[in-house]
């Protein structure tokens, strides 16, 4: 019987080695691979949670917060001055085009069905009868698709020179030739900002006034809102003159307004204009520079116009006399008629059918507006129809309620200082209702007086850092009846530890509602409301900035079509209802231009109150003139806007606060690249506030 060989140990080893190690690879394999799902799963898990209790991020569905946050808007530069500004462009994507687009789709399916069909064997008959329903399909196809295009946003205007700036090649021969439509660029339609919302802030907390949060909307829960939180439970919110007023039980049911903090302020400011963005194409054919020196022997003006717009550098030396010397801003707004004369003039050498001294008589100042280039678009029919409101019917023109409906006396002034020596005093100057708001600054101590102009109980004085030759810059506000000052960024203490020199409007203006615009021959007051000045100093100022504050229009659901738009008796309007005749107006401009019409409308600006009980907040959109917010929800009597419930958000609907705009679109340009789809501009990544 033959032995059967034996097996030497250390190959028998070697292969049960090689099968634990076969065994211990596959069980590491199968542990990596489980660690991975858990992983996954585990970061799914917490994601999901994050989003639900802690953050979550959100795209701006509309412009009602504009200019803090933008929905989907058009991202432009100006073609003229350069000014970077957004306008509107949710009709391209909002629920009439939807729903047009559709019916253009089932008509186009209806019309290739007929085709198909007649491309068979047919009697002579039935090919008449298909024959006589393909026209009136293409016909239909034809129409509708006018329609759809009728959505896309051609036009917007620049808030600095007022240029009406087309946004598309392809529009209708009636603009006007000079506009150069051959060099335009289509622009990009982009959608609204992103943001990121802390959900957790308001778990153990309230929400504080001026928020700026995220909400359910009462009316579709389904649908996120956001607005600015003005008005909390248990008082009884006004909105009068533009401000906030609040009533409660700590202030015995009496109304008194409600200010803005400073660090609000800042950045809720909105430019009216900047020297930077003065186009040469203007001021070359002799449109006036709204900076005004008021004495031949002050301000010496430097001008640079070799670029597309004007450099603009205001200097004066020191001199012996006690005099102060000011520099005095007045809102002098072109229209699309003064854009044609100018550019005819740039490309004739002349002024058309008129002359220089006809087209200038024309040319007058005027109240500042609450103008929002985001409204100020134009679509290619209107209003979303072909026949009505667009740039085919009305030409190259802006409906004047666009250019804003509403007197701001809330202003700012800023500029860049250089100080050539430390002596002498410098100027800032704001005008409000007539009165003088004033902030002098002592160049030699750098002490600062705030002040109103004639009445020393309101005054205040503070120590600044403007004391040495150097470069500054200051901003002066007058905002919500309290001053605040900055400089280089930084707030100055007028009172106290408090950067606001509050007053009593009613004090200063023998009642609030004398507080209407001023002027006279002699004095210009609301017609020059911002001013710089200088007193035995040498010093040069540059890009001057005037900026305003939100208006908040005081309306409600229940109000006439017109007085949606304006809180005052409408400039079109000429009786009242008891039958009072208003001063005749030939254009809504001339509310704003004629100080003699003044007084009539603008002290009859309407209150309008709105109660708000416990559990309950009130919103309203930064935006205020195209914001459907608490001033516009009703309840009841069947009315088409009675889904929300009421004048009022109910706190459970409540997400969280916006916290910042986390990833804007790709803009501007890049080495080698204009732009890099994808590619955030970190630029435009900022805090909400």
């Amino acid at each position: 019987m033959a032995k059967k060989k034996s097996i030497p140990k250390q190959k028998r080893t070697t292969k049960v080695g090689e099968s634990k190690a076969k065994v211990e690879e596959s069980g590491n394999a199968m542990y990596a691979f489980r660690e991975t799902i858990e992983s996954i799963v585990i970061a799914f898990v917490l994601a999901f949670l994050f989003r639900t209790f802690e953050a979550e991020a959100f795209v701006i569905p509309t412009g009602s917060m504009s200019p803090s946050l933008q929905g989907q808007h058009k991202d432009v530069c100006c073609s003229e001055c350069g000014y970077r500004f957004r306008a509107t462009a949710s009709e391209e994507a909002g629920d009439r085009l939807q729903y047009a687009s559709a019916e253009l789709a089932r008509t186009q399916q209806e019309l290739r069905r007929v085709e198909k069909m007649l491309s068979g064997r047919l009697s002579s008959r039935d090919r008449g009868r298909l024959e006589y329903a393909l026209t009136g399909l293409r016909q239909d196809e034809q129409q509708k698709m006018r329609l759809v295009k009728s959505f896309d946003t051609v036009a917007g205007m620049c808030p600095m020179c007022r240029q009406l700036m087309p946004m598309r090649p392809d529009l209708p021969s009636n603009v006007p030739a000079a506009v150069g439509l051959q060099d335009v660029e289509e622009q990009k339609t982009y959608p609204g900002d992103r943001i990121l919302v802390n959900k957790y802030c308001y778990t153990h907390s309230d929400p504080q006034r001026w928020d700026v949060v995220v909400f359910k909307f009462p009316g579709n829960g389904e649908m996120n809102y956001i607005k600015r939180l003005v008005g909390l439970p248990n008082e009884t919110l006004r909105i009068y003159q533009g401000d906030i007023f609040v009533s409660d039980e700590a202030n015995n049911g009496e109304f008194e307004i409600e200010r803005k903090p400073s660090d609000k302020v800042d950045v809720m400011l909105q430019v009216v204009h900047d020297t930077n963005y003065d186009p040469v194409v203007l001021y070359d054919a002799g449109w006036p520079l709204r900076w005004k020196v008021t004495s031949s022997d002050g301000w010496d003006r430097q001008l640079d116009t070799k670029a597309k717009t004007v450099g603009q550098t205001y200097s004066i030396t020191a001199s012996s006399d006690e005099t102060t010397h000011w520099l005095e801003y007045q809102h002098f707004v072109p229209q699309q008629r003064d854009w044609a004369t100018a550019r005819t003039y740039q490309q004739n050498g002349d002024y058309g059918n008129t002359t220089k001294e006809q087209w200038l008589a024309e040319c007058k100042p005027e109240l500042i507006r609450d103008f929002n280039p985001y409204n100020a678009d134009r679509s290619r029919g209107g209003t979303g129809n072909p026949r009505a409101g667009g740039i085919e019917d009305i030409g190259w023109t802006m409906p004047e309620e666009k250019f804003g409906m509403h007197w701001v006396g809330d202003l700012a002034i800023d500029c860049n200082l250089t100080v050539e020596e430390a002596s002498g005093e410098f100027y800032l100057r704001l005008v409000e209702a007539g009165r003088a708001f004033i902030c002098r600054v002592d160049l030699s101590s750098g002490d600062a007086t705030v002040s109103l102009e004639g009445d020393d109980s309101v005054s205040a004085t503070a120590k600044t850092t403007v004391r040495s030759p150097g470069d500054y810059q200051l901003r002066f506000a007058n905002v919500d009846d309290q001053l605040l000052l900055w400089i280089d960024g930084s707030e100055v203490l007028l009172s106290g530890d408090s950067p606001a020199l509050i007053y009593d409007a009613d004090q200063v203006y023998d009642g609030r509602e004398n507080a209407v615009p001023q002027s006279s021959p002699t004095d210009l007051g609301d017609l020059a409301p911002a001013a710089i000045g200088a007193r035995g100093a040498s010093v040069s100022v540059d890009r001057l900035q005037v900026l305003r504050d939100i208006y908040y229009i005081a309306t409600r659901w229940d109000s006439e079509d017109l007085e949606k738009i304006c809180d005052f008796p409408h400039p079109m309007v000429d009786l009242t209802p008891e039958g009072k005749r208003y001063p005749t107006l030939s254009s809504v401009r001339q509310q704003f231009t004629d100080p003699s019409k003044w007084t009539a409308r603008f002290k009859e600006r309407r209150k309008e109150d709105f109660p708000i009980e416990s559990g309950q907040l009130f919103v309203m959109g930064d935006n205020s003139p195209a914001s459907s917010d608490c001033r516009l929800w009703a309840s009841g009597n069947g009315n088409a806007m009675a889904k929300p419930g009421g004048s009022y958000l109910d706190r459970r609907l409540l997400i969280g606060k916006a916290v910042c705009v986390f990833w804007p679109h790709s803009w501007g340009e890049i080495p080698f690249i204009k732009r890099l789809p994808g590619f955030p501009n970190f630029g435009d990544m900022r805090l909400v506030r």
